[in-house]
């Protein structure tokens, strides 16, 4: 049962603090592959929902094979997503239907997470959770996936719309973001735009996986009910605040023109939402709303001049790429070039603020001194790479490539034994909980590191996944010690984005666009990088292959065998084109790979990087807490191997 502490026991653990993490063992205590946790899920008997009714749900089957192979011990996306589905339902309350607790407070003594209105992310995870499973096959925890989408069926409310409960949540008075959302409503339920757009992902691909046409008539009663909220003005729509109580309706005499910077950028997130939905269903009231949504981000929003450049929001990087993520993906649905190309400007603009070659990204664009990273915009640029590709607005999958290898991989969390480290070097410190204005009955301090393995940082620096001794020298007690969910929703969902395009097979064509592992119905990708220059393609289907070899290789030195032959390769661009492969043939490219070193000064820090090839495997100076790129292992010119379980998805869905 999920413990919760009161002010005594909070002052009794914080007293005795150092001797907790002391005696915690520091391990694996989440799952992979196909280790099921599935239970009856908990339901809270005090938290009043707008509909009581619990709905019957149908989870998806996730059916695909499983094999155990030798594979190159190389970065590997679906142990990634597996680690993610703990990052996504281990830090939830079973007492409050696995709502999760917004933010890990690492840098406590002992650690603990807690709730706050911020608990709404959890948005976020209900649509990245299926995908991870999807990549990894795992099972882990299954009752939260059934809890969240019953208790989504329980928000709706006659309106269409869904609404947050009060009674039995009183957490979520506190922490409240008014300047950007609007005060809280008065009543017992309230409803946030925001969170029914991007909860349309969760609900679109519910239909999809499961093909119950319930989630469909849900989807459609929210864009309705979203649709019926906004105002509408020629071909632009906006909504009035941020939060509305139980049938109240967005002021009319709220112009599109008034609306602040900070609203504006929850359109762009609703966008995306409604884009999803449509793609799924074909609704086309969702395709039109996402539309008008777009125009009034991009045009009236205050957060972009006509060429793209970021304005306004403090220069929040997150902030800007995410509602220009919104135009693409209603650009890609929509067939509006123009909208596509308005968010490639964005995109290299935004690149030119950046460090591309290692993906760092400041918070801020104009910070005042020095900024920590924020996984949210790592991961807004990685998966806008993706899809400016997809969409043949550019060739961008060296960027997918470094940023992914890279400051994206290390953000993940994928062990705990140096947050147990860093927590004996800290003192007892009640103010730091105190600094987040919650009551102690509102957190728990049950596992929370264990629980927050396959998360993602939210603030590190170019050389450690807690970068608070660079941004506050001397004093570690600050936010950059946490983990905050919005972080790990954004970044769980952009593995997906890579993991599914590392290749793509269309009537007979098989296109390796990534040279990073993977396993697929048509082919078994085993990459050996860094190690060597080396990438094997197992063939499953007969088919015509195609290999985009990184623009560090030089075409000349690049060498192609198929079943042990010598086989001539022509080029189209960067893709090699190693032709008709049987079932079973065994295609391998090899290229020349080398150490190089580069200095980076990354805001008033001087880095110098070790790379071999777009991979980082060394750093200088290394980090104090959780060092990044500690990876001596690559700098050896032989390939290390590992045995893995490898699940391979009946169908996939395109994200």
């Amino acid at each position: 049962m999920e413990k919760r502490i009161s002010r005594r026991e909070l002052l009794k653990a914080a007293a005795v603090g150092a001797a907790i993490a002391g005696k915690v063992v520091p391990g694996r205590a989440w799952a992979t592959g196909s280790q099921a946790g599935s239970a009856e899920p908990k339901r809270s008997s005090t938290i009043k929902y707008i509909n009581p009714q619990v709905p019957k749900v149908k989870l998806p089957v996730y059916e695909g094979t499983r094999y155990e192979a030798q594979v190159p011990d190389t970065l590997d996306l679906a142990e990634r997503a597996a680690l993610a589905v703990n990052g996504l339902t281990g830090p939830t309350d079973p007492e409050a239907d696995y709502e999760i607790y917004w933010l890990a407070a690492l840098g406590n003594n002992p650690p603990y997470m807690f709730h706050d209105w911020n608990d709404h992310v959890q948005i976020k995870f209900q649509e990245a959770l299926p995908l991870m499973r999807l990549a990894s096959g795992s099972h882990l925890n299954e009752e939260v996936d059934q809890r969240w989408m019953e208790v989504t069926q329980q928000m709706q409310g006659p309106d269409g719309l869904l609404y947050y409960p009060l009674v039995g949540r009183p957490w979520a008075r506190v922490g409240v973001a008014a300047e950007q959302f609007g005060p809280l409503p008065e009543g017992e339920h309230y409803t946030e735009p925001y969170a029914n757009g991007r909860l349309l992902g969760a609900i679109a691909l519910y239909y999809k996986l499961t093909g119950d046409e319930r989630w469909k008539t849900v989807g459609q009663r929210v864009v309705d009910g979203l649709t019926r909220h906004a105002l509408h003005q020629d071909d632009y729509a906006y909504f009035s605040t941020g939060q509305f109580g139980v049938n109240q309706l967005s002021d009319p005499k709220v112009t599109k023109e008034n609306i602040k910077p900070d609203m504006n950028m929850t359109f762009g997130w609703i966008t995306i939402g409604l884009v999803q939905f449509y793609r799924v269903t074909g609704y086309e009231p969702a395709l039109t709303l996402s539309g008008e949504l777009a125009r009034q981000t991009r045009y009236y929003g205050k957060m972009f001049d006509p060429g793209g450049k970021f304005v306004g929001l403090g220069g929040h990087f997150h902030g800007h790429t995410h509602p220009l993520l919104g135009m693409l993906e209603y650009g890609m649905v929509a067939g509006d070039w123009e909208m596509i190309q308005f968010a490639r400007k964005g995109y290299e603009f935004a690149i030119a603020r950046m460090w591309p070659t290692v993906g760092y990204i400041s918070e801020f664009i104009n910070p005042q001194g020095y900024q920590t990273s924020e996984t949210c915009g790592v991961a807004d640029m990685v998966h806008m790479a993706v899809k400016l590709t997809l969409a043949g607005a550019g060739d961008y999958w060296d960027d997918v490539d470094r940023w992914t290898r890279n400051q994206f991989a290390e953000n993940q969390l994928t062990d705990t034994e140096w947050a147990y480290r860093m927590v004996r070097e800290l003192s007892p410190n009640l103010e730091f909980y105190s600094l987040h204005h919650i009551r102690p009955e509102y957190a728990t301090l049950e596992k929370v590191v264990e629980r927050s393995v396959g998360g993602f940082a939210g603030w590190p620096s170019a050389n450690d996944w807690q970068g608070c001794d660079q941004m506050h020298p001397g004093s570690c007690m600050g936010k950059n010690l946490s983990i905050p969910h919005c972080c790990t929703g954004n970044g769980t969902r952009a593995i997906y984005y890579v993991w599914n395009n590392i290749l793509d097979y269309d009537q007979g064509r098989l296109r390796v666009n990534l040279l990073l592992n993977r396993a697929s119905l048509w082919a078994d990708v085993d990459s050996h990088l860094p190690y060597v220059g080396r990438v094997e393609i197992k063939a499953k289907r007969g088919c015509e292959l195609a290999v985009r070899i990184p623009e560090w290789v030089r075409a000349q030195e690049t060498r192609c065998q198929v079943q042990g032959k010598e086989r001539t390769v022509s080029w189209d661009g960067r893709y090699a084109l190693v032709g008709r492969v049987q079932p079973g043939d065994v295609s391998t490219l090899t290229f020349p790979i080398r150490e190089r070193k580069d200095r980076l000064r990354i805001f008033e820090n001087d880095y110098v990087f070790t790379w071999k090839g777009n991979d980082v495997v060394h750093i200088d100076p290394p980090g104090r807490y959780r060092p990044l790129y500690q990876r001596q292992k690559y700098r050896q010119s032989e390939t290390q191997w590992k045995k893995a379980e490898r699940f391979v998805a009946q169908a996939l869905v395109d994200w």
